[in-house]
């Protein structure tokens, strides 16, 4: 009898412990039984995890990209990095302190009344909501830089481009640190083991980082304005589908919850409670209705942007002339390597090539000489002693041969026989493939931008009959060249504060000596301080370790401390040029060319024992420190600019 009495007993006590545990599930959901995100909420993560690492890889290309033409193409990238990263990391807090708010108000003690939602459904809220935050400011973007840009005499060429940065991509990035964050978190969500959870959430934002670094490697850019808002659609579309799989998963729980089997107990509980969970059951259905409403804004925004900011189109607005009645745009066109624009200055009948925050040439309109004279260094490469080419040899030999005197030199015996070959890397105007093509020499010209080549040919009277036009990277040009095929080579990539640094390593000079003819001659602009001796000796022995004799010469000597251009030559044969009175008559004394050529060798730079020092490590593939050392030479340069001509000038492109 006892034991039927205990038996009796247990059996009485264990259906009140079941329901117990029943109605405390039925109390937590979302809580403490939840191990994995639904089918609409995982998808909903994964498109988070694509769309963020769209968003980063190109806005990280996009961002310096986007301010060239207003801060150069060095500085841009100045402290970029390390705001990226304070951005990201920033997102990430917010991210996992608005998920430990999450998991606080699913918790029993804290649950209310008016939180209706599990921890999937406000999980995706939040991703959604953020993606509508990084989709309106990225179609305000541009608008929003171009009022920066207004401050940029006043913030300099450093703060500027950082404060920028800081309106264009930098709340972007933080959103996205912020998405990836709360998503990591609820897809390695396991109270079970916390362990397991610290390490899957790891684990996600290591792949996610991977995944981004891989984008930007291989991701291709896009324009500007245009590629900002491919991206705002991006995220537009990203929270469209998010909020349509969190509300069909709203769905699926609310049915769920109707549907869940009730105790008598708890009728009457629902009976009694109907009444205050209608108010915000209703708020919450109103709410639904208008989540929309952000991607109508972020349509309405981007459409704004794209008919009404000047950087979305390459035509020529009225604004080119009116805003700015002493310049004339004839052209402009973003291209691969940024805004190419060509313009008249009428005040000094001047024509303006412009490519970025730089001029990369122009002319005079009234004799069409070019306003800066180092190009016309590169002429004296047909001027050196020894060598068929030179006039002085040319006139000796036709002096002896029809035994008179030395003949009064004319400006035909400057003409080539058509036997000598020119390759011009970097193209600008033109001003040197111009000249030795109406010397007769045979010029090969390489240039990676089409715009570039365009504007030259249209613009500057560049002849279209050149013996070829190459239009790639120069690297990959005299890496691929044929050997000992020029007499000369013209190398001239200076633009925006910086020179390509793949072009001034060792293996590339070694690949333009290897192109050269045995007595060819390389005519290299460099453009820096000279009295920055750290860089000027670098390049000098990186030259020096593919030809014996090089020499340099700058432009002026007037101020050594300031930006100015450098023309190194370098030869297997000794340099020694006869740039005679006779040379300058035949090439016309009165013009730029010779007044630049007469005074060119009272400007050389003394580079005894900076190409001999043996401290001094030549510019390798691996080692290439240019980048590095051109910020304060692209600060320099940004000044320089400045100075030419107003800021109203830079501010229009």
């Amino acid at each position: 009898m006892p034991t039927d009495v205990s038996k009796r007993q247990s059996a009485a006590v264990a259906p009140t412990d079941s329901s117990k545990e029943t109605s405390t599930r039925r109390r937590s959901p979302g809580f403490s039984g939840v191990v994995g995100p639904p089918t609409p909420i995982l998808i909903s993560i994964f498109i988070g995890f694509t769309s963020t690492n769209i968003l980063v890889s190109s806005l990280i290309r996009l961002g310096p990209q986007y301010l060239e033409p207003v801060y150069g193409n060095v500085l841009p990238y100045w402290g970029f990095f390390h705001g990226t990263v304070v951005s990201l990391v920033l997102g990430g807090v917010i991210g996992f302190s608005y998920w430990r708010y999450i998991l606080a108000s699913m918790d029993p003690v804290h649950k209310t009344k008016s939180n209706p939602l599990t921890i999937d459904t406000k999980t995706g809220r939040a991703i959604a909501m953020a993606f509508d935050v990084a989709a309106i400011l990225t179609a305000l973007a541009p608008p929003r830089a171009r009022y920066m840009f207004r401050w940029s005499d006043t913030l300099g060429p450093i703060w500027g481009s950082l404060l920028t940065q800081s309106m264009l991509t930098f709340p972007v990035f933080l959103l996205s640190g912020f998405v990836v964050t709360i998503s990591a978190a609820r897809i390695s969500y396991n109270p079970q083991s916390p362990i397991r959870q610290t390490a899957g959430f790891v684990t996600f934002l290591g792949a996610i980082s991977m995944l981004v670094w891989i984008g930007q490697r291989f991701s291709s850019a896009h324009h500007g304005c245009h590629g900002l808002l491919i991206n705002a659609g991006y995220a537009m579309l990203s929270s469209l589908i998010i909020k349509i799989l969190t509300g069909h998963q709203e769905n699926i729980d609310a049915a769920a919850a109707a549907a869940a089997p009730k105790t008598p107990e708890d009728t009457q509980k629902n009976k009694t409670k109907a009444s205050d969970s209608q108010v915000p059951q209703l708020r919450d259905r109103q709410l639904r209705k208008l989540r929309f409403i952000p991607s109508v804004a972020c349509a309405f925004f981007a459409l704004t942007t794209f008919f009404g900011d000047p950087t979305c189109t390459s035509s020529i607005s009225a604004r080119s002339s009116t805003d700015l009645p002493m310049f004339h745009t004839l052209m402009r066109n973003e291209s691969i390597t940024g805004w190419v624009t060509v313009s008249d200055e009428t005040k000094r009948e001047m024509r303006l090539l412009r490519s970025g925050h730089s001029l990369i040439g122009g002319v005079w309109k009234s004799t069409e000489e070019s306003i800066f004279g180092i190009f016309y260094f590169a002429d004296a490469v047909r001027l050196v002693r020894g060598r068929k080419s030179n006039p002085e040899d040319k006139r000796q030999k036709i002096s002896m041969a029809d035994g008179k005197q030395p003949r009064r030199m004319s400006r035909d015996i400057l003409a080539g026989d058509g036997t000598e070959r020119a390759l011009q890397i970097g193209l600008g105007i033109g001003v040197s493939a111009h000249s030795l093509h109406r010397q007769n020499v045979r010029v090969d010209v390489v240039e990676i931008d089409p715009a570039v080549y365009d504007a030259a040919v249209r613009f500057f009277n560049l002849p279209r009959n050149l013996n070829a036009v190459h239009l790639m990277d120069g690297r990959r040009f005299i890496d691929e060249a044929p050997t000992e095929t020029y007499d000369y080579v013209v190398h001239d990539v200076f633009t925006g504060g910086s020179v390509p640094a793949s072009l001034f390593s060792q293996s590339a000079v070694t690949q333009l000596r290897r192109i050269l003819k045995p007595d060819g001659i390389l005519a290299m602009n460099y453009v820096g301080v000279p009295n920055d001796k750290r860089t000027l000796s670098h390049v000098a022995r990186t030259l020096r370790m593919a030809f014996p004799n090089v020499r340099c010469f700058a432009e002026t000597i007037d101020d050594m401390d300031g930006m100015v251009n450098m023309m190194f030559f370098a030869s297997a044969e000794p340099i020694v040029f006869d740039i005679t009175s006779d040379v300058l008559q035949a090439i016309g004394r009165s013009t730029i060319c010779a007044r630049m050529l007469s005074e060119m060798q009272k400007n050389e730079l003394d580079l005894a024992g900076l190409m001999d020092d043996p401290s001094v490590r030549p510019i390798t593939d691996d080692w290439n420190p240019l980048p590095e050392w051109q910020v304060g030479t692209a600060v320099k340069h940004w000044h320089a600019m400045r100075g030419l001509f107003p800021t109203e000038y830079w501010l229009n492109y």
